[in-house]
């Protein structure tokens, strides 16, 4: 299975493929000074990314609306070029496609919602050091890891779940009272 993360930054994203225990990661950041190319070229690269690397899920970090609009805005607008560009993947090769709240990776995987950025190279550098050098010091690179990091723990709950003994999938109509 190939999981990819990507946190957005207005100007740049941050992508990340978890496939079997290994790592690639590609920090992007926009050439274009027209705002229209930069959203296509940013949309362009998470395109081509999953595509290279086959992703099955993609998780990518919603847009945090705060005290200073222009940033939300220009993140939204990231938000809306990425997830527009891999639309095409969803249909073409049924990529799974989510966003995820930042607060809820960073619970689900250090146990605090509000955790630092220190905390998340910590856990990065400390709990899966694995993945540590691909990120090469870059916080988006760990955020997005993380992110990754998430979507594979929801794959693997869900997969879970599905195997349980006693639960009825719809297709198995026979063990349905």
């Amino acid at each position: 299975m190939s999981i990819v993360g990507i946190d957005l930054g207005v100007h740049k994203i941050a992508l990340v493929c978890i496939t079997t225990g290994e790592q690639e990661a590609w920090l992007y950041s926009a050439t274009h000074p027209e705002r229209d190319l930069q959203l296509s070229e940013l949309g362009a690269m998470a395109h081509d990314f999953c595509l290279l690397h086959q992703a099955d899920s993609v998780w990518i970090e919603d847009v945090i609306i705060g005290n200073n609009r222009k940033y939300s805005i220009g993140l939204a607008q990231t938000l809306g070029a990425v997830m527009a560009d891999l639309a095409q993947l969803r249909m073409g090769q049924g990529t799974d496609i989510c966003t995820v709240d930042n607060k809820t990776w960073k619970k689900a995987l250090l146990g605090n919602g509000n955790a630092s950025k220190d905390e998340i190279r910590d856990y990065i550098d400390v709990s899966q050091s694995g993945y540590a050098p691909q990120c090469e010091g870059e916080q988006d690179l760990y955020d997005a890891t993380c992110i990754a990091l998430y979507g594979q723990q929801i794959l693997d709950r869900a997969a879970h779940l599905q195997l349980q003994p006693g639960r009825v999938d719809s297709e198995d109509e026979s063990v349905r009272s």
